[in-house]
């Protein structure tokens, strides 16, 4: 048997914030069966909110995701690439300037 939870009932249809997937959390709590997130009427979640939804997938293996729009698909894509790229940090060819006071500061910036 599954568990459907519609999430534009127990959230809202625009998600912006990492805490509701706490709401998401507290609701699955305790479930042992396959848990469907239904996600028909969302029209907006944020990507901190789908950051922290991947996470809550990750921790609970018996959690499914049903009724995406596209938008919905598209950030859930962007966040699971996002973790599963290897990040990148170049060499920064920046140098390091100290000042002495608010003046040489000014006369540094006056030049820039």
């Amino acid at each position: 048997m599954n568990t459907m939870l519609k999430i534009a009932d127990l959230i809202s249809t625009d998600i912006r914030s990492r805490a509701n997937a706490d709401i998401i959390r507290s609701a699955i709590d305790g479930i042992k069966e396959d848990i469907i997130l239904d996600f028909s009427g969302v029209i907006f979640v944020s990507r901190s909110f789908t950051d922290e939804l991947y996470n809550v997938m990750e921790e609970n293996k018996n959690v499914s995701l049903a009724n995406m729009s596209n938008f919905v698909k598209s950030m859930l894509e962007a966040v699971t690439n996002g973790r599963n790229s290897k990040r990148v940090f170049r060499q920064s060819e920046s140098e390091i300037k100290e000042f002495e006071d608010m003046s040489s500061l000014s006369s540094f910036l006056a030049t820039i």
